[in-house]
C-alpha cells in the first residue's frame, strides 16, 4: 500500500507541471473509460427479473469470443463474459469507492485529533496506528473477514439492521458489500491516519492556528475550519490512492471465497469462478476480469501520482 510524508518545498519546477499535467490527462481518459461501464451495462446486456446478470446457461458454455453474439465469449457456467464484467464494475467500482471514502475520512479523523490534542492521548492514540500496522495488511484483512463472514454473524446484528440490508432466511441481502466495504476500509485507515497526523502536526504550529487559538476558537472549530481545510489536498490524494487498494482488496478477498457472494457479479468473483476455467482451455473468463482490475489499479495511480506533483508536490511518496 502506498503512503505519503510530508516535505516542505517552495517552488515547483515546470518539468513537474509537464509530468504531472500528462499523467492527469492519461487518467482521466482511462477513468472516463471506466466510468462509461457502469451505464453500459444495461444497454449491452440488458436482464429482466428473475434473471440476473449472474444467470447459468449450461447450453452455451465456454463459447470463444466473437462467437455467437458473444463478443468476449462465455465461461464455463454460459454466462456472458462481458455482461458479466460490465455488471461487476458497478459492484467493484463502487465498492472501492465506498471503502476508500470511509477509510479516509476515519483515518483521517484519528490523526488530525491525535495530533491536536498532543501529549498522552496523541502518543496512545499513534502507538495504536503503529501496533496495527506491524500486523502484516493481508493477515488483518483475513482475520477481519473471516470474523464477519461466519454464518453467525448475522444472528448478531439487530433486527433493523437485517431489515435494512435485506436480508432474510435465504438470502444475505446487501450485507455481504457492506461486509466487505467495513473489511478493507479497517485495515486502510491506518495509513490515512499516518498522513493527516504528519500534514497537521505541521499545520498546526503556524502563526495562524496560534491566533485562532489565542482569540478563543475552541478545539473543533480550530480542527474543522483551519487544519481539515488545508490539509484536504493531501488527504484527497490519499483517498484516490485508496481505490485501487481497495478494489484489489476485493479481488483477493472474493478470489479466495471470503468476500462478496458467488451470485454477485464482481470482478474479484469472476475471478475466482474463472480460475477453473483455464484447466478447460479457456483463457478469457479470467483475462477479462483481471485486465480490467489492472486498467482500474493503473489509471487511479496515474491519477494520484499526478495530483501529487501537481497540488502537493510538497508531498512524496515513498
Amino acid at each position: 500500500m502506498t503512503t505519503i510524508s510530508a516535505v516542505s518545498t517552495n517552488k515547483i519546477p515546470t518539468q513537474f507541471w509537464r509530468r504531472s499535467n500528462a499523467r492527469i490527462s492519461i487518467a482521466l481518459c482511462l477513468i472516463g473509460v471506466l466510468a462509461l461501464l457502469p451505464f453500459l451495462a444495461p444497454l449491452v446486456h440488458p436482464v429482466i427479473p428473475p434473471i440476473t446478470p449472474a444467470h447459468v446457461n449450461l447450453t452455451a458454455t465456454n463459447i470463444p469470443p466473437f462467437t455467437d453474439n458473444h463478443l468476449l465469449g462465455t465461461d464455463s457456467l454460459g454466462r456472458d463474459v462481458l455482461g458479466m464484467a460490465l455488471w461487476g464494475s458497478r459492484t467493484s467500482l463502487a465498492l472501492g469507492l465506498l471503502a476508500a471514502l470511509l477509510a479516509v475520512t476515519f483515518g483521517s479523523l484519528w490523526g488530525a485529533v491525535s495530533s491536536l490534542v498532543g501529549g498522552l492521548i496523541d502518543t496512545v492514540m499513534m502507538r495504536i496506528v503503529d501496533g496495527l500496522l506491524a500486523i502484516p495488511p493481508l493477515i488483518l484483512l483475513l482475520a477481519l473477514s473471516a470474523l464477519v463472514n461466519g454464518p453467525a454473524f448475522p444472528e448478531t446484528l439487530p433486527r433493523a439492521l437485517l431489515t435494512l440490508f435485506d436480508v432474510t432466511s435465504y438470502s444475505l441481502g446487501f450485507l455481504p458489500f457492506v461486509t466487505v466495504i467495513s473489511v478493507i476500509a479497517a485495515t486502510s485507515w491506518l495509513e490515512a491516519a499516518r498522513v493527516a497526523h504528519a500534514k497537521i502536526s505541521a499545520i498546526r504550529l503556524e502563526e495562524y492556528v496560534e491566533a485562532a487559538r489565542a482569540l478563543g476558537a475552541g478545539t473543533l472549530v480550530i480542527l474543522f475550519r483551519h487544519l481539515v481545510p488545508n490539509a484536504s489536498r493531501i488527504i484527497m490524494i490519499q483517498a484516490t490512492l485508496l481505490i485501487s487498494d481497495a478494489i484489489v482488496m476485493e479481488a483477493g478477498l472474493s478470489y479466495l471465497g471470503i468476500g462478496l457472494s458467488p451470485d454477485t457479479p464482481s470482478w474479484g468473483t469472476m475471478l475466482r469462478q474463472a480460475s477453473s476455467d483455464l484447466f478447460l482451455g479457456n483463457w478469457w473468463a479470467p483475462l477479462v476480469p483481471a485486465a480490467l482490475i489492472s486498467w482500474t489499479v493503473l489509471s487511479v495511480e496515474l491519477l494520484g501520482e499526478g495530483l501529487l506533483e501537481a497540488i502537493g508536490h510538497d508531498d512524496r511518496l515513498r
